[in-house]
């Protein structure tokens, strides 16, 4: 609990946004994972400190501590036949989730697309290779405080 106050204080985040955040992963509600996700970035980072794909990631694996009693938070391990960002890995017989990053630096890059081949890399390299039951593939790509996320 005071790791996940900490996370929330040092992101200048309310506990409110992260927990609204991950039920809404929970539950699948895509949408409102969305939303609350866009705000986050419109309220908590300086573009300028978002400056690669890491960054997001480094960002969102620190919010998932909220997860981790529920969840095995598993980062830049090698699966399948690759590296996945983050995968949330069920403890409780639940939904399991991979989440791949993408960013760019040009502004005329369609991020659905970029999104879409987020996607792509997690089914082309079976990422999801040591999961078992139902496993939700998202791919965000990111332009600045701009998000496209993709959901499989």
């Amino acid at each position: 609990m005071e790791f996940r106050k900490l996370t929330a204080y040092h992101l200048k985040a309310t506990e409110t946004d992260l927990t609204v955040l991950f039920n809404s992963l929970k539950r699948c509600k895509k949408e409102d994972f969305e939303d609350r996700y866009r705000k986050i970035l419109l309220t908590l980072p300086s573009y300028h400190d978002l400056k690669d794909e890491n960054s997001y990631h480094m960002m969102l694996l620190g919010m998932c501590a909220w997860l981790s009693n529920e969840y095995e938070v598993i980062s830049n391990r090698e699966v399948g036949k690759g590296r996945c960002d983050i995968i949330l890995k069920s403890k409780k017989n639940q939904i399991s989730y991979i989440l791949e990053f993408k960013y760019t630096n040009d502004s005329s890059v369609d991020l659905k697309q970029l999104a879409k081949s987020a996607i792509d890399q997690i089914n082309s390299r079976r990422y999801n290779s040591e999961l078992s039951g139902t496993v939700i593939r998202i791919g965000l790509a990111h332009y600045q405080k701009n998000v496209e996320i993709e959901w499989q």
